[in-house]
């Protein structure tokens, strides 16, 4: 029944949800307010609530994708930049704004994968990054309500910080970073290239 129902609804709920809880951390963060205007377990139950639901809207619109047969091109150079622009989007995590990586990254990545093999690859593995980051944010928040996530959730956004760099920069230079730990949800061997050297290579995991 889920599967019937709009992305979009479940995207329009987690966004107020997950806002509501951050804003009063951004506010003291930014010198606003001089206490955190909502309690610790208030904020994890807001934010777990909220990655439910956006969890849902964000695996609804990737599987929604259809598949698409691209026609051979080996002039990839051009396509560097736009690849790391996928990857970069990853970094909005830290702007504090709700589910904006991923936000990002799927707007670029259905922009930009009818034109080019290359760039749904780099797109699959960067839409599998964010679910995955988000579905490991999760793991950490639930722990957080024992406050050992705490530490996890740190470490986490540390190494998220990492990856999406470090992919970022291999984009341009023409080649595909296979995220670690990176959860298989969508396909991401349709259409597969690595663009090293400009050419068209299969990839396999």
């Amino acid at each position: 029944m889920v599967t019937r129902l709009p992305s979009w609804l479940f995207i329009t709920l987690a966004l107020p949800i997950m806002g509501f809880a951050l804003m009063p951390i951004m506010r003291a963060a930014l010198g606003i307010d001089d206490t955190i205007q909502i309690s610790y377990l208030t904020t994890i139950m807001l934010l777990i609530g909220g990655l439910m639901c956006g969890l849902t809207g964000m695996l609804l619109l990737t599987r929604r994708q259809p598949d698409i047969q691209h026609k051979p091109n080996s002039n990839t150079t051009n396509e560097n930049p736009k690849a790391a622009l996928i990857h970069a989007t990853g970094l909005l995590v830290f702007t504090g704004i709700p589910l904006a990586n991923f936000l990002a990254c799927y707007f670029f990545w259905v922009r930009y994968r009818q034109s080019s093999a290359t760039l749904d690859t780099h797109g699959r593995e960067a839409i599998c990054q964010q679910l995955t980051f988000y579905l490991f944010l999760m793991m950490c928040l639930f722990m957080a309500l024992l406050y050992v996530g705490v530490f996890a959730l740190m470490l986490l956004l540390v190494l998220h910080f990492i990856v999406s760099v470090i992919a970022t920069l291999q984009a341009l230079r023409g080649k595909l970073f296979r995220y670690p730990a990176n959860i298989n949800i969508i396909d991401r061997n349709i259409d597969s290239t690595d663009n090293t050297n400009t050419t068209n290579k299969a990839n396999t995991d």
